[in-house]
C-alpha cells in the first residue's frame, strides 16, 4: 500500500487526554514492537477516516511517518465508537522486512451463487470463519485469502486448507498438523 499516514508524538495520555484529542479532530494512536520502544502518536481524524474505507489498510502494511521519520507497521488493534462508527484509537506493530510476521488476514469466499449447491440444489453458503492467521514476510502478506466455492455441492463442506495461499505465505494452523484444517463454511440447506 503506498499510503502514508502522518502522526505527531504526543506526551499526554490517559482517558482525558484521549478525549480531548478526539474532541480536537485527531485520533490517539500507539506504535509499538521491534527493538525501539512504544510511541505515544495522534493522527488527523480526516486522514484517518479515509484510510480505513481501504480494506488494504487494515490488513496490510502500511507506512507511518512520525514527526518525519517513516516505519512501516500493521494495524493489530482498532476501536470505533459504538454508535458514529467512527476510530477512536489504533495501535500498530512495527514490521521488519527481513522477519515473518504472524497476523489474520480476511477469507473472501467467490462463486458460491454459481455452483451447483446453491444455484439448484437450494444450498446457501454458511460461513463458519471470517478470518485466517497466516504467517509470511511483510511484503508477502495478502489482503485476502480466496476460497472458491465453484464445484461446492450441498453438504459440501470448506476447509481452512481449501483456500488459495500465495507462495510465501503459510496458515498457522496447519502447521500445527492435519488435525487442526478446521472447517469454514459450508452449502447447508436454506431455511425457508
Amino acid at each position: 500500500m503506498s499510503l502514508v499516514l502522518n502522526a505527531s508524538v504526543r506526551n499526554e495520555e490517559g482517558k482525558g487526554a484521549s478525549r480531548r484529542l478526539r474532541h480536537a479532530g485527531l485520533v490517539p494512536a500507539v506504535v509499538y514492537g521491534g527493538n525501539t520502544d512504544a510511541v505515544s502518536v495522534t493522527f488527523k481524524g480526516n486522514e484517518v477516516a479515509k484510510a480505513v474505507q481501504d480494506t488494504a489498510f487494515l490488513t496490510g502494511v502500511v507506512k507511518v511517518s512520525v514527526d518525519g521519520a517513516e516505519q512501516e507497521v500493521i494495524v493489530k488493534s482498532l476501536q470505533r465508537h459504538p454508535a458514529s462508527g467512527d476510530v477512536m484509537h489504533i495501535d500498530f506493530q512495527r514490521v521488519d522486512s527481513s522477519v515473518k510476521l504472524v497476523t489474520r488476514v480476511p477469507l473472501s469466499f467467490v462463486n458460491a451463487a454459481k455452483s451447483e449447491g446453491v444455484k439448484s440444489q437450494g444450498g446457501r453458503l454458511q460461513v463458519e470463519a471470517k478470518l485466517a492467521e497466516v504467517r509470511c514476510l511483510p511484503q508477502d502478506l495478502p489482503a485476502a485469502l480466496e476460497v472458491d466455492i465453484i464445484k461446492g455441492q450441498l453438504g459440501d463442506i470448506f476447509h481452512l486448507s481449501d483456500a488459495q495461499v500465495p507462495a510465501g505465505v503459510e496458515l498457522v494452523a496447519l502447521l500445527k498438523g492435519e488435525d487442526h484444517n478446521q472447517p469454514i463454511a459450508r452449502i447447508g440447506k436454506a431455511k425457508r
